[in-house]
């Protein structure tokens, strides 16, 4: 494999850190190239917030690395993942490495000065080098530049948003666009406000003033003006806005959240849309004529709905529309070229074959940050609800004031050699509830919050999570489980070849922990789960940590009864550490238990364990068939050790 070595330089304005000076260059060569250090926050869920650094670039075949520390004296260092084997020469605050891409498991390093667990971090993400660049000049491509006007839907003959390097501000709001089908004089519309509903998630229906604009014109290649402005609107339910007169024959309704304080702050959800004549006309010059929106359900929104069918599936709503840059179209491609930072988020609902990709930086800091109550009312970085065959690529996200990349209810998702920073609680990595036949690959994620979740928001199976880091600030590496939702059964879960460079707690430290957490909730299942190669890096505060819980108990009390967790495999998982709270498993009584819990060659501090004892875990009631074996138990004649609970 050739040594090459891929760099590029952000915009101007992005801010860097100045603790670290980093360069590279191909193994074979002699030549180094500096490259820019980015100021990333990290943080945890008390609200500590550290800048630290990071370098992102792509390369092939070995190449060199030379780091210079300026925070003082380089008192000693800690290169993670350890599996990776590097042994960096010291030389005063320098450290000069050599690595060797791996285009499975791509390098992602964390080095460690003077045993920072923060702001002297350096985080060195970097990917194979790219392939399958759209080409700027292809008649599939609408070319972006930093400045230039973001349409809601590419035009007709295009499929792929391509923002070249530089700045972008993605565009908000969900939106309704209407063809009334002559011109006319309009001056007042109607809009049914009805609750908004979000499906398997199990929480409650909620009702919130919508913010919205009404734009309109004449012409199809015209642009659109503001008829009014409902931006301030503090009524809920069904309201009439009247504007002056004007002639439209294309109405657009931009959805642009909640007009709430706190809340679901960016949801809307609308059952009816009308647009009258002026002059005092009666007909909904709207029925029937939607053309387009940010999401299929579009045409619910003049269908002819009663404004007084709330809750109903011929709602047209969702969850983050407020902030939301929404792909409408299937087979849609994002393409952020190396040296992009877009500001914003990207969402699509029941769309398929949705792709994100490139090497640019996908920057959460213009969103809101105030937590509102919940504090899941914020938005995340891309969701991909439903559909099949989405995709997220070699993009890096900063900054995600949620859920970072959500793919859940859908079909084949894909997330590969992505990089995810956080810092803001509530900033998950990756969720795949409800998703089916999916794969984690490749990726890089450090949030104050879970990694990877899978939810018991809807039957969730055969998905893999494979050849990745993790490093959990707070709570969870991964969490399997929770959620009330009936007959959302969790099965056939595979995570393999995976680094867990730290781990810890939060809020109650002996529940909200785990790198590995199985928590079975809503009497549903969770099985045939495996973990295997799992490496699991020594913990920053041990007493707050946990290599592992299996447990069906209440999250919180009365949250209703547990589940089922059966048959789940630990093969060949090492934890390289000490002192850390017990491995849990745990039942609650004979409808909700763990059974056929299998450890073969679990090491812990390079030691196998063969037993509950040199395990440090705690296996208690309503629990059976717990064993211990190596390799060479699994031949036929060997039966290995086996602990059954009460």
């Amino acid at each position: 494999m050739s040594n090459i070595v891929h760099t590029w330089s952000p915009p101007a304005g992005v801010a860097m850190n100045p603790t670290f000076t980093v360069q590279i260059k191909p193994s074979d060569e002699s030549r180094w190239t500096d490259l820019f250090v980015y100021n990333v926050i990290l943080g945890h869920q008390d609200g500590t917030k550290f800048d630290s650094s990071m370098v992102i670039f792509d390369f092939s075949g070995s190449i060199d690395v030379k780091v210079t520390y300026h925070g003082g004296a380089m008192n000693g260092y800690d290169i993670r993942p350890s599996s990776y084997g590097i042994d960096a020469a010291q030389t005063g605050d320098t450290l000069t490495f050599t690595t060797t891409q791996d285009d499975d498991s791509p390098r992602k390093i964390v080095i460690r000065i003077n045993d920072s667990w923060n702001t002297e971090n350096l985080h060195i993400l970097t990917n194979p080098l790219e392939t399958d660049v759209p080409a700027e000049s292809a008649p599939n491509v609408h070319l972006i530049h930093p400045g230039d006007a973001i349409p809601l839907q590419l035009p007709e003959g295009k499929d792929t948003y391509y923002f070249k390097p530089g700045l972008h501000t993605l565009p908000r709001g969900s939106w309704v666009e209407v063809d009334l089908g002559a011109v006319y004089a309009i001056d007042r519309i109607d809009l049914g406000q009805t609750i908004l509903k979000m499906q398997g998630l199990g929480m409650e229906p909620i009702s919130y003033p919508n913010k919205f604009l009404v734009e309109t014109k004449v012409e199809a290649n015209d642009s659109y003006t503001l008829a009014y402005d409902g931006t301030d609107n503090t009524l809920e339910g069904y309201i009439t806005s009247s504007f002056p007169p004007r002639e439209a024959r294309y109405v657009r309704l931009m959805l642009l959240g909640s007009n709430v304080a706190s809340g679901w702050v960016f949801s809307n959800s609308i059952g009816e849309f009308k647009v009258y004549e002026a002059g005092g006309g009666t007909t909904n010059l709207a029925l029937h004529r939607a053309i387009a929106g940010a999401m299929p359900s579009y045409v619910h929104a003049v269908d002819g709905n009663e404004h007084t069918r709330y809750g109903t599936s011929s709602n047209y709503g969702n969850w983050h529309s407020g902030e939301s840059f929404f792909i409408s179209q299937p087979h849609t491609t994002v393409y952020m070229a190396p040296g992009t930072v877009c500001y914003g988020s990207i969402s699509a609902d029941e769309v398929d074959h949705v792709t994100v990709r490139g090497r640019g930086i996908l920057d959460g800091s213009q969103l809101q940050h105030t937590n509102p109550t919940p504090g899941e009312g914020r938005t995340g970085a891309i969701w991909l609800s439903g559909g099949s065959d989405n995709r997220v690529e070699g993009i890096t996200i900063i900054d995600p004031t949620m859920w970072a990349v959500v793919m859940n209810f859908a079909t084949r998702p894909v997330v590969q050699n992505i990089h995810i920073i956080a810092y803001e609680v509530n900033a998950d990595g990756i969720h795949f509830s409800g998703s089916n036949h999916g794969l984690i690959t490749g990726v890089f994620i450090r949030t104050p919050d879970d990694d990877i979740v899978m939810y018991h928001y809807g039957p969730t199976s055969h998905n893999t999570v494979q050849n990745s880091v993790l490093w959990g600030d707070d709570a969870h590496a991964i969490l399997i489980g929770l959620g009330s939702v009936p007959d959302a059964h969790i099965s056939d879960l595979t995570f393999q070849n995976i680094d867990v460079l730290n781990q810890q707690g939060v809020y109650i430290l002996d529940k909200f922990t785990g790198v590995l957490k199985l928590w079975a909730n809503g009497s549903n299942d969770i099985r045939n789960i495996v973990f295997k190669d799992i490496r699991i890096e020594a913990f920053r505060d041990p007493y707050k940590a946990a290599v592992f819980q299996f447990r069906t108990d209440e999250r919180f009390l009365g949250d209703g009864d547990g589940g089922v967790i059966h048959n789940i495999t630990l093969d060949n998982v090492t934890y390289q550490g000490s002192g850390e709270q017990k491995g849990l498993i745990k039942g609650v009584n004979q409808a909700s238990y763990v059974k056929d819990v299998y450890f073969k060659n679990y090491r812990r501090q390079d030691r196998q364990v063969t037993d509950i004892s040199s395990g440090h875990m705690d296996i208690q009631a309503h629990v059976s068939h717990v064993r211990f074996g190596t390799e060479e138990d699994q031949s036929d004649d060997a039966v290995p050790a086996q602990y059954s609970g009460s």
